[in-house]
């Protein structure tokens, strides 16, 4: 099949260079790494950027007034748009609002921010850059005793909350003594809330007149210095309560900084004709970061309608040329094209010609998006996300190389980039180039940090042999847990190094390769070490599951998994084996098990993982695990304590007929060998 020329193709002497030694060894020490695009860490990425506050006057300046946040109404199908200048006076409005309301512009003022994604999210947020308070982030499916938790731990008095958790906040008003004012999104206060609110001592006041509040009141502003707290962004924890990672305006600049001299090497400098559509929690410091980097080029961001079966068509309607995703999210759609396309066996043979000659090209570093495969095979997948996207980004867990390099290979002359990082890094330390087009790395250093890989010696990893605990220093590490020296202590060492329980090894080209997780580990009886995430990852890439929860025990030579399956794949494997019912049935047929069982044994087969790795019996629950039943974080990670409690009974009766299972078959083994033993005797 004939090709036009590259859409991007590298054949500059410096990118080959960069290519091939993206990060550097510091003083001599391979597993101790620098970014190679810069030699000193950098910390700015504009000389009159130094708060997150002065990003959005930059975007301001050079938007020339074009729209900024825009959102759609339950009828209106398009976007309705507000520009830099009103969003920046608004914002203006509810900072002399909270002045007004009694709330000190000042450090010691934390402002409680309780809900999902909208346009007076991002205003409180800057208001509170503008006064120097600092918000503190609850997320939306923390969890009620969480929620409390936040709330006092981080004494909050004024929380600015959607219209839905009013009530709870008034029905745990006792357990929140420092709580004074709330701020409704929404309708009006009814009576009833105001009666309640008195009752408990609360002011209540609705967004609206919180701004009024502002407009009659005017107060000056006093904007945040680049040492102050930016942010209280409490990680979710998959054990016990949550810790507010103090992060800094200078913590956030840096990161800024180092991004961007990663995207500069693809001219992927953000501009102000670009959009994005948010739908990851605001609450995570990776949908800030991107909002606050978009701010800075003047981009435009439209709001997703809260609910996740309308995503794709709210990215239809915004067609956003940057988009930001995670594991999950492109796991499934990759997954449904797949599904559709097995299902014709011209359209797998199709598929799978396109995949090969746009893999060939991206091996050969040519990344093309006017092939004739992408006018007839991949346009569907394109139009999926809108048809104009120019970048996507993908972090906050790991994604298979196999997925990547699909989207790499379908999304045309859109550029895919994988990073890595975490809360108490500003949410990213390390990030793939621009035209870097391999998969199965998450990129090198960024610029604004250093990368040293620390001894695992309990799991056997070593830093003289490459592998190691990734570990993180630079001006993008978080300032501490808030009120948790020991925590702290605990995650940031005494000579500046943040430990991010992550096991990762250096590529031979300098990127880095996250392989297994230091924290979440057990020993079973035999003395093996596990690592649950390594299986399930392996689990996942089967046709059947969606989702996997591995499970081992000190007393078990063995492993158990809890599995989600895939619904249309499950209603496939059903139809093809003339088996009715529902999803529910499904997954309680012995037969359908059975079949999904075997495959995931290729899966791990084909992994080679070891037979104490190999899951010797599965549950299949219909129901996803998800953050509103509580079995995810809110950043999409298994909440490992409390899905183990979840499925408790399920897992025993794994374990129960495992057992019986192997020793039905030792018992069978004996006889086989009784009866050898007796024919040798016969002979």
């Amino acid at each position: 099949m004939s090709h036009q020329n590259s859409n991007h193709s590298n054949s500059s002497a410096v990118d080959d260079k960069l290519l091939k030694a993206q990060s550097i060894p510091v003083q001599g020490d391979k597993s101790f790494r620098r970014s190679a695009i810069s030699e000193n860490l950098v910390t700015l990425c504009y000389e009159d950027v130094t708060t997150a506050y002065e990003g959005f006057l930059r975007g301001l300046k050079i938007s020339e007034n074009l729209p900024c946040l825009g959102k759609r109404g339950k009828k209106v199908a398009a976007f309705q748009w507000q520009t830099y200048t009103e969003i920046h006076q608004r914002a203006t409005n509810v900072g002399s609002g909270l002045v007004q309301l009694g709330c000190s512009p000042s450090q010691k003022t934390f402002i409680g921010i309780y809900a999902s994604n909208c346009v007076e999210w991002v205003l409180t947020d800057l208001a509170c850059q503008m006064y120097s308070m600092v918000p503190v982030p609850i997320y939306d499916t923390h969890g009620p005793d969480a929620c409390v938790y936040i709330i006092n731990h981080a004494d909050v008095e004024t929380i600015v909350c959607h219209e839905t958790k009013v009530a709870f906040l008034m029905a745990n008003a006792e357990r929140s003594p420092n709580l004074k004012n709330i701020v409704k999104i929404g309708n009006e206060v009814t009576d009833k809330e105001r009666r309640e609110a008195k009752s408990h001592g609360l002011e209540i006041v609705t967004f609206a007149q919180l701004e009024q509040m502002g407009v009659n009141n005017y107060h000056a502003r006093k904007p945040a210095k680049p040492e102050d707290i930016f942010t209280i962004c409490y990680t979710s924890g998959t054990t016990g309560t949550p810790k507010g990672a103090m992060i800094s305006h200078k913590n956030i600049t840096a990161t800024l900084a180092g991004v961007n001299a990663v995207y500069s090497q693809g001219r992927l400098d953000v501009r102000k004709d670009d959009s994005y559509l948010s739908y990851l929690p605001l609450a995570h410091i990776y949908e800030r970061m991107a909002m606050i980097f978009l701010f800075t080029g003047g981009a435009r961001i439209g709001f997703y309608r809260g609910d996740p079966k309308l995503l794709i068509e709210d990215v239809q309607e915004l067609k956003p040329t940057i988009f930001a995703a995670v594991p999950r999210i492109l796991n499934r759609v990759y997954d449904k094209v797949m599904s559709q396309i097995s299902e014709s066996k011209f359209k797998k043979w199709l598929f799978g010609r396109a995949l090969n000659s746009k893999e060939h090209d991206l091996k050969k570093n040519v990344s093309r998006g006017n092939t004739l495969w992408d006018y007839v095979v991949f346009k569907k997948i394109q139009k999926l996300f809108g048809g104009n996207l120019r970048m996507v980004t993908c972090g906050a867990a790991s994604l298979s190389p196999k997925v990547m390099m699909f989207f790499k290979c379908s999304l045309g002359k859109c550029l895919v980039l994988e990073g890595y990082g975490q809360t108490e890094c500003s949410g990213v330390c390390s990030l793939q180039i621009p035209y870097d087009l391999t998969a199965g790395h998450v990129g090198s250093p960024l610029p604004c940090n250093l990368v040293k890989l620390m001894d695992v010696p309990e799991k056997g990893y070593y830093a003289k042999d490459g592998k190691g605990e990734v570990c993180i220093k630079g001006p993008n590490v978080f300032i501490g847990y808030l009120k948790d020296p020991e925590k702290t202590a605990e995650t940031i060492d005494q000579d500046g190094w943040l430990h991010t329980g992550d096991v990762g090894e250096f590529l031979e080209n300098g990127t880095l390769r996250i392989i297994d997780r230091s924290k979440h580990i057990f020993k079973l009886a035999q003395g093996e070490y596990v690592a649950p995430e390594k299986i399930e990852n392996t689990l996942i890439r089967s046709q059947y599951v969606e989702q996997a929860f591995v499970h081992g025990e000190g007393l078990k030579t063995y492993v158990v998994a809890i599995v989600v399956p895939d619904g249309e794949a499950l209603k496939q494997l059903a139809k093809e084996n003339q088996i009715e019912g529902d999803i529910t049935l499904f997954c309680k047929n012995k037969e359908i098990r059975e079949i999904v069982f075997q495959d995931i044994m290729k899966r791990c087969k084909e992994a080679q993982l070891n037979s104490f790795e190999k899951v010797k019996a599965i549950h299949l629950h219909p129901e996803p695990f998800s953050v509103e039943n509580g079995l995810l974080t809110p950043t999409l990670k298994a909440k490992r304590v409390v899905i183990l409690k979840h499925f408790r009974e399920h897992i025993d009766k794994l374990y129960h007929e495992a057992d019986t299972k192997l020793k039905l078959i030792r018992s069978q083994s004996e006889v086989n060998i009784n009866l050898q033993i007796d024919q040798e005797k016969l002979k």
